[in-house]
């Protein structure tokens, strides 16, 4: 009998600069089929983002240095190997309506609100994945 070839694990950036919020996602994707990369500014984001490549960026919007919205931009604007990258973005702003899902310059992306929700955490991963992460 032939064992099977491991699975590859899916890349993530996950750019957050609260290390609470970053215990809380790492927690929620445990035990998913992801291998988390941590930047916790703006500057180590954009500096991941260029040179490994991603399955998906998650990314707060409100970061040190450079925002969340401006690291997107720049790997956009610069044809990066994230350019087209699928993103979850993450906002506090309180006049902020739940979950938008859009298609930016060819990439989906998605921004939910904070304080975050598991599920909705986990569904969107495995939405902009292919529905390949999250087993039954």
């Amino acid at each position: 009998m032939t064992q099977a070839a491991p699975q590859t694990k899916f890349q993530v950036l996950l750019a957050e600069d609260d290390e609470v919020n970053q215990s809380i996602i790492q927690a929620f994707l445990g035990g998913v089929n992801l291998e988390l990369t941590i930047a916790s500014d703006g500057r180590q984001a954009l500096e991941a983002a260029l040179t490994h490549q991603y399955d998906l960026m998650i990314v707060d919007q409100n970061m040190p240095f450079i925002t969340g919205d401006r690291v997107i931009r720049h790997l956009r604007a610069g044809r990066s190997m994230n350019a087209a990258t699928p993103v979850i973005r993450f906002t506090a702003h309180a006049d902020f309506q739940p979950i938008d899902l859009r298609t930016v310059a060819g990439s989906l992306e998605v921004t939910l609100p904070k304080p975050l929700s598991r599920q909705d955490l986990l569904s969107t991963v495995d939405a902009l994945l292919g529905r390949r992460v999250i087993s039954a």
